[in-house]
């Protein structure tokens, strides 16, 4: 019986997961990157180390399972980007997803191209590519730009610049045409940037390949296991929570509060953006505001020991925005805003008011999808750290007024390894129907909702009017 691996390589590690043709994971293993780990998402030659420590891992844990993989697809950071030369070698800094050292070129392309969404941003991969032409004395040598998930698989293909198109997104490719726009192409030309060095761009699950030789004796695998395209962790873990169908919502309450919706046309307004996936797109948005904000006022210890002291069904009636850090970009445009002020107390009160005002921006971020014609079906599906604290899940079942559903099956390598099978399977469509562990579900009451109601509206009201 074939089987097929999935590889994540996430911001601090490498996770990969081996189903089989049923869907079924099998096996699985975690290790972090080798090296220093402030350096480790940027060492790309870790990367590559990394790989080869969990291959060596997954074929301890499973050798039978690791033997029959047939197909492989890995997923990566989405914007972590490098360039190299025609051997692949890489020149000058990796940019990590998260860099902000683009800054003045996101502000040029603002003016150069306004339209041009999830690009304008300093962290975008045609921002930190016109950073690099600016800062990279041997630019001139750059012969293929790459995202982290397609660099290393071009490594095990020696199939250089092709990537997925999720992962180039970011570079400003029109997905749906599935090329680059010519206004974008003109803005390189200007640069002094052959437009050459792009990636090719496939769907996800395309073969990009076979497996190198050398590659196949340092994995122990067959020389005829398919490396097909694949995506980026977020995609990845949407796959992977079993978001496919339209109308399904996915809240990930990690340091950031990121969106996801499975909706039949992309958007590409309003702050919202789209990913594709098979015949569908999974239109998403991220606030700055996140569980990050929690850490910088509680330890750990002590939101578990206040949980029980929270109220979710009576709100505190305070209005907060919380960030972590100045600046927000969804649901309002304000780069320059601290938030709101934070009372000092580390008590069960100021835990609540924080609690509220992320679950008053969730509601917001959904409102915003309707009212961009994104139609919301069943729970919204939640992943990340926030989902263990139950009075949390409850108190927005009742501010958004949906059930609310902690996901269990959240590992992007499983998605990666989904994808990695479905050429084989009959298409993406075989994610609909991909077994999912049924999580808890908090459901809204009337009486809770009706007082948080008022709330939910003048949150807006008072906010809204610090949007640029």
């Amino acid at each position: 019986m074939p089987t097929y691996l999935g590889i994540d390589f996430g911001t601090s590690g490498l996770r990969g997961v081996i189903i089989d043709e049923n869907l079924n994971k099998i096996a699985s293993a975690a290790l972090p990157y080798p090296g220093c780990p402030s350096e480790s998402l940027t060492d790309s030659q870790g990367w590559l180390q990394g790989l080869e420590m969990l291959a060596q891992q997954l074929r301890s844990i499973h050798t039978r399972a690791w033997s029959a993989i047939k197909a492989m697809s890995l997923d990566g950071t989405s914007g972590t980007l490098l360039l190299s030369d025609r051997r692949g070698n890489v020149l000058g800094p990796v940019l990590a997803y998260s860099d902000q050292r683009a800054a003045a070129q996101a502000q040029q392309l603002k003016q150069q191209w306004p339209e041009g969404g999830i690009c304008l941003s300093p962290a975008s991969s045609l921002s930190k590519l016109l950073w690099l032409r600016c800062h990279l004395h041997n630019f001139s040598e750059a012969h293929y730009v790459h995202h982290q998930a397609d660099w290393v698989a071009a490594h095990l293909t020696n199939h250089w610049g092709i990537s997925d198109r999720g992962n180039v997104l970011k570079m400003g490719l029109d997905a749906q045409q599935m090329k680059y726009p010519e206004k974008m192409l003109n803005i390189l030309k200007t640069a002094d940037i052959d437009p050459a060095i792009l990636p090719k761009v496939v769907h996800e699950g395309i073969s990009i390949g076979t497996l190198d030789k050398s590659w196949a004796q340092r994995l122990g695998l067959s020389t005829a296991v398919q490396i097909r395209a694949g995506c980026t962790d977020s995609v990845a873990a949407a796959t992977a929570a079993g978001l496919y169908m339209p109308g399904t919502a996915l809240s990930s309450l990690g340091s950031s509060l990121a969106f996801k919706v499975v909706h039949g046309k992309p958007i590409n307004t309003m702050g919202l953006y789209s990913h594709y996936l098979g015949d569908f797109c999974l239109v998403g948005a991220a606030s700055n505001a996140g569980a990050s904000i929690l850490l910088q006022h509680f330890q750990r210890e002590q939101m578990r020991a206040l949980e029980s002291s929270l109220h979710p069904a009576y709100p505190s009636a305070a209005l907060l925005y919380p960030l972590a850090s100045s600046g927000e970009r969804f649901p309002i445009q304000a780069p320059t805003w601290p938030g709101s002020t934070i009372p000092s107390g580390q008590n069960a009160e100021t835990f609540q008011m924080l609690l509220e005002g992320l679950s008053y921006i969730e509601a917001w971020g959904y409102d915003v999808m309707e009212k961009a014609e994104v139609s919301i079906q069943g729970p919204i599906k939640t992943v990340g750290g926030g989902s263990m604290n139950a009075a949390w899940m409850q108190m927005r079942a009742h501010i958004l007024n949906r059930p609310v559903e902690i996901t269990v099956d959240t590992e992007a390598a499983k998605g990666s390894a989904l994808i990695a099978a479905a050429a084989d399977l009959g298409g993406l469509k075989i994610l609909g129907q991909t077994p999912v562990q049924p999580g808890r579900i908090f459901y809204p009451a009337a009486d809770a909702v009706e007082r948080y109601a008022p709330y939910v509206q003048k949150f807006q009201e008072k906010f809204s009017r610090l949007s640029d």
